[in-house]
């Protein structure tokens, strides 16, 4: 490895350590679990059930 290629790790490795004690991480985390436990709640569409009873009678 080269000394270029140690200080560019090295750099990458602080931003992130610095990055993990931003608030605006904590702001993005709580913003994408409430967007995923919204999605993961939504009902299934009647069109995809349908789907799914025609496949499982198919077998």
């Amino acid at each position: 490895m080269t000394q270029n290629a140690k200080k560019s790790d090295e750099k990458r490795a602080k931003s992130g350590e610095e990055f993990a004690k931003d608030p605006l991480k904590d702001k993005i985390g709580t913003n994408l679990r409430q967007l995923y436990d919204s999605v993961v709640n939504e009902p299934v569409p009647d069109d995809f059930l349908s789907l799914l009873e025609q496949a499982d009678k198919g077998k």
